[in-house]
């Protein structure tokens, strides 16, 4: 039985440790510019979208779908901590804007075929530039270039 409380305290710790870091992905309730209690307007923070997007969208879909809405904005409210004072956001490089940028839930703006296809090209390009290296290296043009240096430097 201890155990089991040991456990559930551990991952209660491990829970509220990775909600208050925005679960590593900066998704965070905006109070400052929130209606309610900000989980519209922290999700749009989050997106980059506009604040009023995401309330109409949020609104449109009570009508849809009723009160599961307003229950899955109450989860909100549960699972999404504050965004703290001094926040600092979590970044990853993103290899097509060649900068860095925000974490978001949405890590990749390609599919995975296609991610995988560019890192084979990359793998292609270096394997080949590997290739002409070796090829120059083992080549007598290389001894040659070599002497022609060391002649250089004992010339000077």
């Amino acid at each position: 039985m201890a155990a089991n409380k040991h456990k559930f305290n551990e991952n209660y710790r491990g829970w509220t440790a990775n909600k208050k870091s925005g679960y590593n992905r900066n998704l965070f309730r905006n109070k400052r510019d929130g209606k309610i209690s900000g989980v519209c307007a922290g999700l749009a923070d989050h997106l980059c979208i506009d604040h009023w997007i995401v309330r109409i969208v949020f609104i449109a879909m009570i009508f849809v779908v009723g009160p599961v809405m307003i229950w899955a904005y109450i989860a909100g409210i549960i699972l999404l901590s504050k965004r703290p004072v001094e926040f600092e956001p979590n970044v990853e490089y993103d290899e097509d804007r060649k900068r860095y940028r925000e974490k978001t839930i949405f890590k990749h703006s390609k599919p995975a075929p296609e991610r995988l296809r560019l890192a084979r090209e990359k793998m292609d390009k270096t394997l080949s530039r590997i290739e002409s290296m070796e090829r120059y290296v083992t080549s007598s043009r290389y001894d040659l270039d070599r002497q022609f240096a060391d002649l250089e430097k004992g010339g000077n």
